[in-house]
């Protein structure tokens, strides 16, 4: 008789009861008739500044998730990918080192030096417009906001799939510090300090350090180069300002440096099977950049990450990237208007070496040079209960940018071996000005009125002499050069109603669009694509119920997204020389969904969390050549369904001491990674993931230590791909960390 094996689930909610159990017991081991520690009451309210201004959550009319410090600490969440295991809708994945997310399915797959992200990436309220950068690790946040649909009237370009926002712990009048360090398989080791000092009367100061370092989470197989790893180290100085009951002057100093061994995908044929298409006559038997009508075959984890095609052994691998950013925010009140001025000023240095396989030969990608950006934002708004609330503001952002990169494929052919080099020299630089305002007019006591309008200017101009062929002396330039300068504009708006139901619970309503720049291929006489913009019609409510035990929001929504930016590599022949990356507003989808999220309070101190999404996103028409037609096929990396639990409680012990539990799960239904141009989707299966830990901190909370465990059941996940390649989702990982306050 054959016994069904346990789902992942069933193993997470074990591991659940297996910690609570524990953490009962060793609460129960002092004294059995000491009194239990009170209640903890209702969840706490959350203010945040999602639209600028300073408002809770419950009442904020529009679809967004809050996780606080406490919940990425519980969580162990300490980098973006993490993140969006407790987020509805949302996918975030790394391609060749650089961030990338999906919100809802909206994405942007152009990671190239010209290319803009979809959804708008803020620490603080600064932009960060380049994909490397956003990969630092999260360290000695007070929340992350994360606004799923368009956000184009508040955050303006490049936000048609949403916002993320990371909010850092400011400075305080308290003298304290904390030094935590963990350790963990992979030889993990992780440190991160935080001191903050009053200084005088006005001014404060805090200093955080976080240092990340593990080996590699691949097999090697036949490679004996440093595959992708991590050894990452950041900094950042606040010094706050305080000059009477309005008047603060914040500034910032951060560093990210982000190192260890780069890139490392793995081979298509570890997770499928069928005809191996995309070669060379001379390529090596079973490689090849594609597979036509993919089978999925799991071949078992081992195999998966594995890196069995061979690289360039003696061309090394590094990554040494370094983002600087340095920071100011003033604010003041002129009569009953509030005055906020930002500046940013953000500059990456890349150094970055990746290797990989393409036509079935051995493949380097050097990636060299800066970017350096400022962005001013002045901003007013109202204050006050009156009828009528307002913000209004003006930005400007200039980008240049410098980009020396080689694409190197090594052939070994049966006459002797040659090398195929794509060499690139890009100069660009990106401007915008907006102008923008919103304003809520409550036209009863339990109804407002919602409207709000940005008027936006781009330039992007660039020039590289080279574009992917070396010029032929005494030429400066190939005959792939290109010089390009344009120029859009847009208005995105926004129209809603909110109502209040009773005094906790509001429904709403609204209507936005959001706009993404367009640009220009990086080749000469390969045209300019267009802006893509999207129209969302949104209904949600948020409520407040049982003495506010219980927090609830729920919204469906429409999309109309027009002039989709599709990037895809293209080969004009059946040679490494003749491909290139290219952009074209190749579609036009239509997606709906539904969202749910909800706290609970259980057991006087237990936090039930749930979260639960469906989406139907699809092509409206999308014809990648005159052959192929993606028209009603579903959109890549949008699951039709998600959903998320989890679980924490804390424990009295009978010394004052507390111990933690706390439990995550998430399945997702499968999703496909496609390559248009030939045609191939890639489908990867539904999955489950959870994760657990375990804590204790002593009575005065001067140190604690926990025990935790990430992704349970091992799974592998396709993350994103390159041809012949993909990227994966990080193992199994376990340890400890501990930390200590003073």
């Amino acid at each position: 008789m054959k016994h069904p094996k346990p789902s992942a689930i069933a193993h997470a909610l074990c591991a659940a009861g297996c910690l609570s159990l524990s953490a009962g017991v060793a609460a129960q081991a002092g004294d059995a008739s000491q009194e239990a520690r009170p209640d903890r009451g209702g969840i706490a309210e959350v203010i945040i500044t999602a639209q600028k201004v300073a408002q809770p959550a419950s009442k904020t009319p529009l679809a967004l998730s809050v996780v606080s410090g406490d919940d990425l600490k519980n969580a162990g969440t300490n980098d973006p990918r993490a993140l969006a295991e407790a987020l509805p809708n949302v996918e975030i994945a790394q391609e060749s080192g650089m961030l990338q997310v999906s919100i809802r399915g909206v994405t942007s797959l152009d990671m190239t030096e010209k290319g803009d992200p979809s959804a708008a990436f803020h620490v603080d309220g600064a932009y960060i417009p380049r994909y490397e950068a956003q990969a630092a690790a999260f360290f000695d946040l007070d929340r992350i906001e994360v606004l799923r649909g368009p956000q184009g009237t508040l955050y303006g370009r490049n936000a048609t799939a949403g916002a993320i926002n990371l909010i850092t712990n400011k400075p305080t009048r308290k003298l304290e510090g904390k030094v935590g360090v963990e350790i963990g398989n992979y030889r993990t080791k992780r440190l991160d300090a935080m001191l903050n000092v009053p200084l005088g009367e006005n001014w404060a100061m805090r200093a955080a350090i976080n240092t990340n370092k593990h080996d590699s989470y691949y097999n090697p197989g036949p490679n004996t180069i440093e595959l992708e790893s991590q050894d990452d180290k950041s900094a950042r100085l606040h010094l706050l300002g305080n000059f009477g009951k309005d008047t603060s002057l914040l500034l910032t100093a951060e560093k990210n440096r982000i190192g260890g061994g780069a890139s490392s995908p793995v081979p298509i044929t570890n997770f499928f099977d069928g005809e191996l298409v995309g070669k060379l006559p001379f390529t090596p038997a079973g490689r090849g950049n594609h597979i036509k009508d993919p089978v999925y075959v799991d071949r078992g984890k081992d195999v998966q990450r594995t890196t069995y095609w061979e690289f360039k052994q003696d061309a090394g691998s590094h990554r040494d990237n370094e983002a600087t950013s340095l920071r100011g925010e003033f604010k003041t009140r002129v009569a009953d208007i509030d005055v906020t001025y930002q500046l940013a000023k953000m500059r990456l240095k890349l150094d970055q070496l990746n290797n990989g396989v393409y036509f079935g030969f051995p493949f380097t990608t050097l990636n060299i040079g800066d970017s350096d950006a400022v962005s001013h934002e002045f901003r007013l708004n109202s204050t006050g209960n009156g009828p009528l609330r307002w913000v209004a503001g003006v930005y400007k952002f200039d980008e240049d940018i410098f980009r020396r990169a080689a694409y190197t494929t090594y052939v070994t052919a049966p006459f002797g071996q040659f090398n195929i080099q794509l060499p690139f020299l890009a100069t660009l630089n990106n401007k915008s000005t907006a102008a923008f305002g919103q304003a809520t007019w409550a036209i009863r006591p339990d109804t407002r009125l919602i409207a709000g309008v940005r008027r936006t200017r781009d330039r992007k101009s660039g020039y590289d002499p080279l574009s992917g062929e070396a010029a032929v002396p005494p030429a400066t330039e190939s005959s792939k050069a290109y010089s390009e300068d344009v120029r859009f504009n847009n208005t995105s708006w926004k129209l809603g109603i909110d109502h209040d139901l009773r005094q906790n619970v509001m429904v709403y309503g609204s209507i936005s669009t959001g706009y993404k720049a367009g640009g220009f291929n990086a080749e000469r006489d390969t045209g300019v694509y267009r802006p893509e913009t999207l129209k969302a019609y949104e209904a949600g409510i948020k409520g407040r119920f049982l003495d506010n035990r219980l927090q609830l929001s729920a919204n469906v929504f429409h999309y109309a997204y027009e002039d989709q930016q599709l990037t895809t590599t293209t080969c004009r022949t059946n040679d490494p020389a003749s491909c290139h990356s290219f952009t074209a507003n190749a579609a036009n989808s239509e997606v709906d969904g539904a969202e749910f999220e909800g706290q609970l309070r259980v057991l006087g101190d237990g936090t039930l969390r749930a979260s639960l999404a469906f989406t139907d996103a699809k092509y409206k028409n999308y014809q990648p050549t005159a052959t192929i037609d993606f028209s009603g096929q579903k959109l890549d990396r949008a699951p039709t369904s998600t959903v998320g639990l989890g679980y924490t409680h804390h424990f009295a012990v009978a010394n004052g001491g507390e111990i933690t539990a706390t439990v995550n799960t998430r399945h997702s239904t499968s999703y496909y990674i496609s390559d248009p141009v030939e045609g191939i989707r890639y489908r990867q299966p539904s999955y489950w993931k959870s994760d657990a830990s375990i804590g204790y901190a002593n009575p005065d909370g001067t140190w604690n230590v926990q025990l935790f465990v990430k992704n349970i059941e091992d799974t592998v996940k396709i993350e994103s791909r390159v041809p012949g390649s993909f990227f994966l989702n990080d193992p199994r990982t376990f340890g400890v960390r501990a930390a200590y306050n003073f």
